[in-house]
């Protein structure tokens, strides 16, 4: 079975939660790079709001701007792992000299892995489903395109429209 033929057997939708306050394009991107799927993506404005968030909601992949003091984002995915175990965390960050031993220590604490910015919306997109599908064992849904939508619902209502004259 092929990514694409996975894709189509999911039922629900994922969320996806970002904190990326240095760059407001990871927001953009991520759902840029699922906007074809089933999913919401939930902005964070501080990692108060990442722990309240998933907290309080269902989130199926957090994404995490490595950003210094490294060591607060480390606690960061240590407490989000202790709420929510299951919860797929990547990290995302310029890759130089000063992040590439970071790289390594995120995957050791438990994140899912690690992207390099500017983000790649393939490789982005890649990893969210496959974090996704990770987690929830094809849970991605794809979206049929607007003209099968509308077939669709003129579908349902000739139905509905034939049931009751029935």
């Amino acid at each position: 079975m092929n990514f694409c033929s996975k894709l189509h057997r999911q039922q629900e939708a994922v969320s996806i939660l970002v904190w990326d306050q240095d760059d407001p394009l990871t927001v953009k991107n991520a759902a840029e790079a699922i906007e074809e799927y089933q999913s919401v993506v939930i902005p964070c404005s501080s990692a108060e709001a990442v722990l309240f968030t998933i907290q309080h909601k269902t989130v199926d992949v957090v994404i995490l701007n490595l950003q210094k003091p490294f060591e607060k984002v480390f606690r960061l995915l240590s407490e989000i792992k202790v709420i929510v175990p299951q919860v797929e965390v990547i990290f995302v960050s310029p890759f130089d000299d000063e992040t590439r031993w970071l790289w390594m220590e995120a995957i050791q604490r438990g994140a899912y892995e690690f992207l390099p910015k500017p983000l790649d919306l393939r490789e982005l997109k890649r990893t969210l489903v496959q974090a996704s599908e990770k987690h929830h064992l094809l849970r991605l849904t794809k979206l049929p395109p607007a003209e099968s939508v509308k077939d669709l619902t003129s579908r349902v209502h000739k139905r509905k429209a034939s049931a009751t004259k029935n």
